[in-house]
């Protein structure tokens, strides 16, 4: 019979955390995340610190998934390459699931802590999407983009926006596809990596 399968500790202490994050902000204690997790108080404090370094290592987990994704070669059309992109979004809250993601963006509304957590992990994520941005203007998939900034904020926000499509009901698959329509139409293919280009 193999070994049973050892328990993640920092793993189920996230998971319990995320969901009491988005109901309680930065009240939350280590004693009621530990409670939820079914553990040891003292074992979750020798594994975290305070509720906000679980946090912190919930984002990183999922940046660092994002990254590597994104670090992937890729080939295909703009739409493959936002399709991706999506992907790489996905996997930054992988370990927050959209609905416990969204409540903690709620909730940041009015937690000043929070706020300031979700904003500069949310500054992570710009910067990786700016750096995908970068690599297929360098690779000529999309020509210049102007205003980075902008069409940076306005990716992002249209991924939360599409995140909230679950939470009504819709299906990955298809808030995957809508979101990567809005997002290629945001930018100019170049003409050198468009199909009819390629064949003329």
């Amino acid at each position: 019979m193999p070994p049973a399968k050892k328990k993640d500790l920092s793993s189920e202490l996230i998971s319990a955390s995320l969901p009491l994050f988005a109901e309680k902000g930065t009240t939350l204690t280590m004693e009621e995340i530990a409670a939820k997790a079914g553990v040891d108080a003292a074992a979750a404090r020798e594994r975290f610190e305070d509720p906000v370094d679980v946090l912190h290592e919930a984002y990183r987990r999922g940046y660092s998934q994002m990254e590597r994704l994104l670090r992937e070669p890729i080939t295909g059309s703009l739409e493959d390459h936002m399709g991706v992109l999506f992907d790489g979004m996905m996997l930054s809250i992988d370990a927050f699931g959209p609905e416990n993601y969204l409540g903690i963006v709620y909730r940041a509304t009015e937690d000043r802590v929070l706020l300031e957590i979700v904003k500069r992990q949310s500054g992570k994520v710009n910067f990786a999407v700016k750096a995908f941005m970068v690599d297929m203007v360098s690779r000529s998939i999309i020509e210049e983009v102007e205003e980075v900034e902008k069409v940076n904020q306005e990716l992002v926000a249209s991924f939360v926006e599409h995140l909230a499509m679950l939470l009504e009901g819709k299906k990955l698959p298809a808030v995957r596809r809508s979101w990567v329509k809005k997002a290629a139409a945001m930018f100019r293919p170049c003409p050198m990596t468009t199909p009819s280009a390629m064949f003329e």
